[in-house]
C-alpha cells in the first residue's frame, strides 16, 4: 500500500537535514509537534518552493522548473508537474480540505496528513477511495500566523499519531515558496472540477500540467490574484484518460475558464472584492483551467479546449 505521510517524510527530512540552507526555520513546539517556517518568519527559497509542492502531493509527482514566456519582452520561472495517481496526490493528499483553527488562525490544511484524519467536513474524501496508514503526520498550511499548540495537538489527535511525530509546514500567503506550492496545484484544480461536472477523475491514467509562478508582493489580496489568475488563465494540462470519447467531447469544455466561467476575462483579485472578499460568495466556475488537452488511451483519440490569455496575465502580473 502507498504511504503519502511515509513518502512526504522524505521531503520533510531533506528539508531537515539542513533548513538554513532552504531559507527554512525548524521549530520544536511544546508539544513536541515539529514545526516548518517555509517563507512567514524566514526567507524562503525556490528550492524549498518545490520541496513544498513535493510534500503537498505526498512525494508522488515531478515537480520541476521552466520558463514561461508572456510577451515579447517579460518572462517568468514556471513550475511544471507530472502525476501518475492524481486520485491520490491531488484529491487525497494536495487539495485544501481541512478547516483548522479560528479567529486569528483559521486556515485550510493540505498535504498527506488529510488522509489519515479523514476529517468530516474534508468533502474532497467522497471523490476518492485512498485512506493512508502511517505512525507519522505531514500537514501543509498556507497562513500568515503560527499553529497554536491546541491546533498542532489537535492535528496529531486527528491523525492518529503521537505529537512528536507530527510535521506541520507552514509558509505565508506572499511568500515566494506559496506562489510556488500554490502555481503547482494545476493539476489539482481539473481534478475536482472533473468530478463535479460528472466525470470520474479515476478514469486519469496520468496528468501532467504547467502554470507561470505568479510575482508576490507585499499586498496579500493582490498576490493571491495573481496565483489565482496564473492558472486561470496561464494554466494548461494534459491528461491521458480511459473512457468514452462521447464523455470526453461532453466535459471537456466545461472545465476550461473561456467556456465555463462567468467572469472570464476578469481579474480574479476584482472578482473576489465584488464578492466580498468570501470565496464562497464567488461562482464555483470561476476555479477553472486555462487551457487542457485529454488523449483517450482507449481510442488514440485527442481532444483540446481553452486558451492562455497573455492579456489578463500581463495585466494581472505587470501592473
Amino acid at each position: 500500500m502507498i504511504s503519502i505521510n511515509k513518502n512526504a517524510m522524505r521531503v520533510v527530512r531533506e528539508i531537515l537535514a539542513d533548513p538554513e540552507a532552504l531559507g527554512c526555520g525548524a521549530i520544536r513546539m511544546g508539544c513536541g509537534a515539529t514545526l516548518i517556517d517555509m517563507g512567514l518568519n524566514t526567507k524562503g527559497s525556490w528550492q524549498a518552493g518545490l520541496l513544498f509542492a513535493r510534500a503537498t502531493l505526498g512525494d508522488l509527482g515531478m515537480v520541476s522548473f521552466g520558463d514561461y514566456k508572456v510577451n515579447e519582452r517579460y518572462s517568468f520561472s514556471s513550475i511544471e508537474v507530472f502525476v501518475e495517481q492524481p486520485m491520490i496526490a491531488c484529491m487525497g493528499s494536495q487539495i485544501a480540505g481541512w478547516q483548522l483553527g479560528k479567529g486569528d488562525f483559521a486556515a485550510i490544511g493540505s498535504g498527506p496528513a488529510r488522509a489519515l484524519a479523514v476529517v468530516e467536513t474534508d468533502r474532497y474524501f467522497k471523490m476518492t477511495p485512498y485512506r493512508d496508514r502511517h505512525d507519522e503526520a505531514v500537514l501543509c498550511i498556507q497562513s500568515n500566523s503560527y499553529p497554536s499548540e491546541e491546533v498542532a495537538t489537535y492535528v496529531a489527535k486527528a491523525c492518529g499519531v503521537k505529537p512528536e511525530n507530527t510535521y506541520l509546514l507552514l509558509t505565508s500567503n506572499t511568500s515566494t515558496v506559496c506562489s510556488i506550492q500554490v502555481c503547482a496545484r494545476v493539476i489539482e484544480q481539473v481534478c475536482h472540477k472533473m468530478f463535479e461536472k460528472g466525470f470520474d477523475p479515476a478514469q486519469i491514467v496520468v496528468g501532467r500540467g504547467r502554470a507561470p509562478i505568479a510575482p508576490v508582493c507585499n499586498d496579500p489580496v493582490k498576490t493571491m490574484g495573481r496565483m489565482n489568475d496564473a492558472i486561470l488563465y496561464g494554466g494548461e494540462t494534459e491528461f491521458w484518460v480511459d473512457t468514452e470519447d462521447t464523455l470526453i467531447a461532453k466535459t471537456i469544455h466545461r472545465l476550461t475558464s473561456n467556456t465555463s466561467s462567468p467572469n472570464y476575462g476578469e481579474l480574479f483579485m476584482d472578482i473576489f472584492e465584488r464578492s466580498g472578499r468570501d470565496f464562497y460568495r464567488m461562482d464555483y466556475d470561476v476555479h477553472s483551467i486555462a487551457k487542457i488537452q485529454i488523449h483517450n488511451v482507449r481510442t488514440g483519440k485527442a481532444f483540446c479546449a481553452g486558451e492562455i490569455n497573455y492579456r489578463v496575465l500581463e495585466k494581472s502580473f505587470l501592473s
